[in-house]
This record gives C-alpha cells, structure tokens and sequence, in this order.
C-alpha cells in the first residue's frame, strides 16, 4: 500500500510539475515566426558604409575603426569582431579607439548579431531560427570586408558569445571541405563548459520543453534563481541590463539550447583550428572556469602559433575591467606580431 502510495505522489509531482511548466511557457509561447525580409532593390550581399546585406537579405549595422591616413594606405590588419550575449558592437568600442591610436596599421569592424538587442527585426531580438545563421553571417560579413581589403590579414575576435559563434563556425567550414575566411583567431572571455553548480534538472527541463515550445521565452534571471553575476569589478549584469539599451529581458528557448550545444561543441572544435590563436579569459570570470579554459587550450593542437594571455583579477568583461588597460594592450601587441599575409593565402576560396 506504501508502495502505489509513493507511485502515485511522484506521479501527481509530476503532473503538477508539467502544469506549471506549460503554464509559465505557454503564455509567451508562439508559432515559429516567419521573419519578414528586409527589403532591398539587390539581392547580393553588400557591404555599405553603416549597414551589410546578408545572403537572406537581412540587413545589419556596424561600426568601423579605421585610419584615415594621408597617404590612404590599406591596412595590415583588420579585426572582425563579434560582441557577446546581450552585448552589441559598442563592446568594442576601447579596443578599436586604442588600435587607432597605437597601431594605426590595424582596422577593427563589429556588426550587430543577428537576434541580439540591435536586430532591426524586433520579433527576432532573442531569437535565432538555427545557429548556422550566426555562422552564414560572420562568413558573408567576412568576405565583404576581404573584399575591401584584399592584402590585409583577417582575424576573427569574439567575446563570451562572439567566441562561441566564431570557433563552432570555423569547425563547420572545416567540415564542409572549406578554407575558413580567417587567417587569425582571438578567443576573448570563451564559455567552453557548462558551470558544474548549474541543476542538470534544468538543463533537461528547458530541452524538454523547447521541444514542445521553441518560440517561448525564459529570463536569465528565471534561469539563474534572481542571483547578481559580476560582469566587471564594479558593476553585475543586473546593473548593466538596466542602463543598456540593447538589453533583451527574455530569450526563446531554443536560442538557449543551441547556444548550450554550442559550449558543449567548443573543445572537439578547438581540435580543427589551424590558424594563430589568441585565447584570453580572467581568473573572476563567473561564465567559465580555469581549468576549462586551459583544457580547451590544450586542444587547439593543430595551431601553428598559439598564446594564452589570464588575468586573475578580471572578469568576464574584460575589455572594461579594471586590467582593461593592460589587456587591450596585449592583444595590441599579439596583433602587431602577426606575420604580413602571403601572396598564397589571399586566394582563400
């Protein structure tokens, strides 16, 4: 008797567990949205002079930081940067004023990810339909910007998120027989495991339920129980969720999962990188742990020339910390020392 009565509380647990559940989802739930295309007079990708056309004629800003010189030499470098989770080009804003005064030689170009706060579709900001639009993305908006600049190298630098989308789309590029558009890689502040305090009920609750409900959308903050994460020394992502304009309240459920799948992707995908890697994380970084991170850089095994830069007292933010300074300046100098690009490699495609 104690037995069916044990049987039948779990099971009434659960029931009341899944009620619950689809009455917190089913609220915000919607049918997979069909986004409508911007719409242009061309159909090609393009690179203008504040916006790129994507293949799916998406349209998407950027800024640029590059020298106006006298002489209207091209540059030797340019940086293609990718901002994180809840983040927007801007991000890149220390980075790109400090290239321009040290190393003029350089050019830094950030755009808006597609889903995230400054999406001109607004039904899609928290939102990405699969993640190898993030991937079409960065390869188009590469291509573009190699077109402009033919002789200079090209390196891909992501933050947190940015990271995430630029090594897991260099690994598909491997996997369809094709040369990645880089010819350099800078890790910034990468996420490459899932926290160990993080309940694997939750895990397994928001996949279930993704299933059922893509296009519902959970906070961050239902996620991690209301707690304040430190981004910088002195500021959380609570503080900064409320000043930025960008910031998106609610994600759809199946942005999450693919973004988890991706983390769980990064260290078979080290393994594939064949270009110079720079990886550079703080040792406050609530997001990821040091061992993981050495782990992962342990991985990168086909590397010609690899360099781990840690700052102990840094957190995720790191180009805004309180080590800023010294960590822009690093990744300065990592860049100054990238060899010219050959004659060979400008025929990439």
């Amino acid at each position: 008797m104690n037995a069916q009565r044990s049987i039948f509380c779990r099971a009434v647990a659960r029931g009341v567990v899944v009620f619950f559940l689809l009455g917190l989802f089913g609220a915000s739930c919607q049918r997979k949205p069909n986004y409508t295309l911007v719409n242009h007079s061309y159909e090609q990708p393009r690179l203008g002079e504040k916006t790129f056309t994507t293949n799916d004629r998406q349209s998407f800003s950027y800024r640029k930081f590059l020298s106006k010189s006298k002489n209207n030499s091209e540059p030797k470098t340019v940086v293609i940067a990718l901002h994180g989770f809840c983040g927007a080009s801007i991000d890149y804003e220390n980075l790109g004023k400090h290239l321009l005064e040290k190393h003029p030689d350089f050019a830094l170009y950030a755009y808006e990810v597609r889903g995230q706060g400054l999406d001109p579709v607004l039904e899609r900001r928290g939102d990405i339909d699969q993640a190898e639009n993030w991937y079409r993305d960065l390869d188009t908006f590469t291509r573009l910007v190699r077109e402009k600049h033919p002789r200079a190298n090209i390196v891909w630098q992501g933050e947190s998120m940015g990271s995430l989308i630029l090594t897991n789309a260099y690994r598909c590029e491997i996997d369809q027989g094709l040369r990645p558009a880089c010819d350099a890689i800078i890790i910034t502040s990468p996420v490459v495991g899932i926290r160990g305090d993080f309940p694997i009920w939750k895990k397994h609750t928001v996949r279930a339920i993704a299933k059922i409900f893509p296009s519902a959308r959970l906070s961050l903050d239902t996620l991690s129980g209301g707690q304040s994460v430190k981004m910088t020394a002195d500021s959380s992502h609570n503080e900064q969720s409320e000043t930025n304009a960008w910031h998106v309240e609610r994600h759809t459920l199946r942005l999450l999962i693919q973004l988890h799948d991706m983390i769980e992707e990064m260290k078979a995908s080290a393994s594939m990188i064949k270009v110079p890697t720079l990886v550079v994380h703080g040792g406050q970084d609530y997001f990821n742990d040091t061992a993981d991170v050495e782990d992962f850089y342990r991985r990168l095994s086909q590397v010609p020339e690899k360099k781990r830069l840690f700052y102990p007292k840094s957190h995720h933010l790191l180009m805004y910390d309180s080590q800023k300074d010294r960590v822009i300046g690093d990744i300065g100098k990592w860049l100054e020392q990238l060899p010219a690009r050959s004659s060979h490699a400008r025929h990439h495609r």
